[in-house]
């Protein structure tokens, strides 16, 4: 609420009647916005996410898959002891039993140290029951079944988690209703602001994308990995096209500025042979009806742009600033030089 900047780029009902009071005094409406304008402003209701907003969900997003990941492996490895511990005592269970092998016994008769020794000797290859059938089953490990209803509420939180994390930038948006309900002459302040920013705006983005255009067409022939670009996808359209009868999925011709498709009626294409450029109407309105890609700044009325201020080193009559900053460096030397050799 103290800045006027911070998430100030939606469009609320305070910023509708700005517009319209500016419009009742003769002021061009700001409102409806261009296209190029609807890729950083948008609605409080509108789905799309700021950079502000989309950075937020990465970050809280990762810190949620690190922790259902966790969560997780503690469940599965929780499951698989169980069913490991549970596989074992079940084909423990099946055995019949295992019988005593037989043995050879040996009875040793008399009596003195020797007999005592070899008895003893004898009585220790004896087995130490007498039992024909040995029962495994007390040795056989018994699990507890784990609580399903558990698992179930741990799936039930990080989902949860997940609906909240995606539902909070739009719910943190209600801060600009909650603003303009308690604070209006905060929330006026703050639309006044929007709407000089998106005026002052709204003419040099168009210059912005037109220049960024203009120097990807001069320059594109020096840098090969656009070229590679440009011909695979190429290639990828034609493919889709000749695949796919239908018209949604086949390539649409689209604004060299704005990247609006284009139509038959709505095509302005350049006159100039060899030239790519193709401009809706309104783009082509802006530019004076000239083609930004192959014609002078001047000519389509970029004043601002310095691309075609000459530089000074070419005019050959003028003084250069090195020559400049030479002979004035030079005349301050022999200035000291005559004053030491003056008596």
């Amino acid at each position: 609420m103290h800045s006027r900047q911070f998430q100030n780029v939606f469009l609320t009902k305070i910023l509708v009647v700005i517009d319209r009071q500016h419009e009742k005094h003769g002021f061009d409406p700001l409102l409806p916005l261009q296209r190029l304008e609807k890729r950083k402003y948008m609605k409080l209701t509108s789905l799309r996410l700021t950079l502000f907003e989309f950075v937020s969900i990465a970050e809280n997003a990762f810190f949620m898959v690190t922790t259902c990941s966790q969560l997780f492996a503690i469940c599965f490895f929780d499951y698989a002891l169980f069913w490991l511990l549970a596989t074992m005592s079940f084909h423990g269970h099946q055995e019949a039993g295992l019988e005593v092998p037989a043995y050879i016994d040996l009875e040793i008769k008399g009596g003195g140290f020797v007999a005592d020794i070899m008895r003893g000797i004898a009585n220790a290859f004896r087995p130490l029951t007498q039992k024909s059938v040995l029962d495994t089953n007390p040795c056989l490990p018994l699990p507890l079944e784990p609580d399903y209803a558990k698992y179930v509420l741990i799936l039930v939180l990080c989902l949860f988690s997940w609906l909240i994390l995606l539902a909070e930038p739009y719910v943190l948006r209600t801060r600009h209703l909650i603003m303009a309900f308690f604070y209006p002459e905060r929330a006026k302040e703050r639309g006044m602001f929007l709407y000089n920013r998106i005026s002052d705006d709204r003419n040099n983005i168009f210059k912005y994308v037109r220049r960024r255009k203009r120097n990807e067409f001069n320059h594109k022939r020096n840098v090969e990995h656009f070229k590679c670009f440009t011909w695979l996808c190429d290639i990828f359209y034609c493919i889709i096209g000749l695949c796919c009868c239908c018209s949604r999925f086949q390539r649409k011709e689209r604004c060299t500025i704005c990247g609006k498709s284009l139509t038959i009626s709505t095509r302005n294409p350049c006159d100039t042979p060899g030239c790519e450029g193709v401009y809706c109407d309104e783009c082509f309105q802006k530019s004076h009806k000239k083609c930004c890609l192959c014609n002078r700044p001047l000519d389509y009325g970029d004043f601002s742009d310095v691309s075609e201020v000459d530089d000074s080193s070419d005019d050959s009559d003028e003084e250069s600033f090195g020559e400049k900053r030479f002979r004035k460096t030079c005349g301050r030397q022999r200035k000291g030089m005559q004053s030491k050799n003056t008596p």
